[in-house]
């Protein structure tokens, strides 16, 4: 008498969650190597500024610029020390956040689209080495 094959119900549910699982961590890795939780400004333009008020580098604030804009001139905090009023510096303006231009914050590659592959990866290789010790 031959017994025909049958995959258990418990097993059928285990692997459609697995699967499941496995196919919105690589979409959420994708939306992620994409961009799409991006946190940095869309737009940069680099404008001429006018420090309207220094201050030391001896921790004691933020200076004040006024840049030009397409409706007159707009005034804001610039994270830097020990400009003279009156000076001109080159200022980056994104999204209302003002950066001296020249001034660089980190690294020039963007490694987050790698770093969410691997830690969807290395989850899925988590997963699998538990289930592996759990049949021990």
């Amino acid at each position: 008498m031959r017994v025909p094959f049958a995959i258990p119900a418990p097993a059928l549910k285990l692997a459609a969650v697995a699967a499941f699982s496995v196919v919105v961590a690589l979409g959420l890795a994708l939306a992620g190597a994409l961009g799409h939780w991006s946190s940095g400004p869309t737009t940069v333009t680099t404008v001429q500024a006018t420090v309207l008020a220094g201050v030391p580098c001896d921790g004691s604030g933020l200076e004040r610029v006024s840049y030009p804009t397409d409706h007159g001139t707009q005034e804001a905090r610039l994270d830097a020390c020990g400009h003279q009023s009156g000076e001109k510096v080159e200022v980056t303006v994104g999204d209302g956040v003002v950066h001296l231009a020249r001034a660089t914050t980190g690294a020039t590659l963007d490694a987050r689209p790698f770093a969410v592959v691997l830690l969807v990866f290395a989850g899925i290789a988590g997963a699998w080495f538990t289930q592996l010790k759990r049949r021990d």
